[in-house]
């Protein structure tokens, strides 16, 4: 199971699929997993490189809410073009919600605490950018 922890993608593996299928990209495991609500994983960089160079497609990396910036940052220059932070995305908002409607019980109206939970959002978002080096406006 890709998705298991200590999942690891291999290299002869990969590019088999890669040839076979005709992806676009491909997700790689490298220590990091769906889902994680700590900044903990350590990536397999060793295996991240040996990856990159194996395969001619674009390598993503699922779990990257879960992968710490200093992680992240070499995750990126060693290979991977696209990272996924959609679980990050979720605890800002659902974070903005839950303290905005504990200090507004009677609150019923979402667009007030959805406009918060979409500033939340974009915090994260603006960070991960600022993290890879990616130019923000």
């Amino acid at each position: 199971d890709a998705h298991a922890p200590g999942a690891r993608t291999d290299p002869d593996e990969a590019r088999v699929f890669v040839a076979d299928s005709g992806v676009d990209a491909l997700a790689v495991a490298i220590g990091s997993s769906h889902a994680m609500t700590t900044r903990t994983a350590a990536l397999d960089h060793a295996l991240l490189k040996r990856l990159s160079a194996a395969l001619d497609v674009p390598l993503v990396l699922h779990g990257s809410s879960g992968v710490p910036d200093d992680e992240l940052t070499a995750a990126v220059a060693g290979g991977i073009t696209k990272v996924n932070i959609g679980t990050a995305l979720n605890i800002a908002l659902t974070g903005a919600i839950r303290e905005f409607l504990a200090e507004r019980p009677e609150a019923v109206d979402p667009r007030s605490y959805l406009t918060l939970a979409r500033q939340a959002m974009t915090r994260v978002v603006a960070r991960t950018l600022q993290t890879l080096g990616a130019a923000t406006a």
